[in-house]
């Protein structure tokens, strides 16, 4: 039985630790990246929005000229 135990210690616990210490890595891998991701997003809408301000500026630009003519 004692032989058993040992085994178990030696082969089974080193396994879980091994297994633990991967999926936490891996979820800080995981984290960074949905990190990253959500830094581009961010820029995209800033992008998007300043697309928005030079549109509004041009429409005011040609409502302008219509109302001049």
């Amino acid at each position: 039985m004692e032989i058993i135990g040992v085994i178990s210690l030696l082969v089974i616990l080193p396994g879980i630790i091994c297994t633990v210490a991967y999926k936490s890595s891996k979820n800080k891998t995981e984290h960074k990246v949905l990190e990253e991701k959500r830094k581009i997003l961010e820029l995209e809408v800033e992008l998007q929005k300043g697309q928005i301000k030079l549109l509004e500026e041009e429409n005011k630009k040609y409502d302008r000229i219509i109302e001049d003519k």
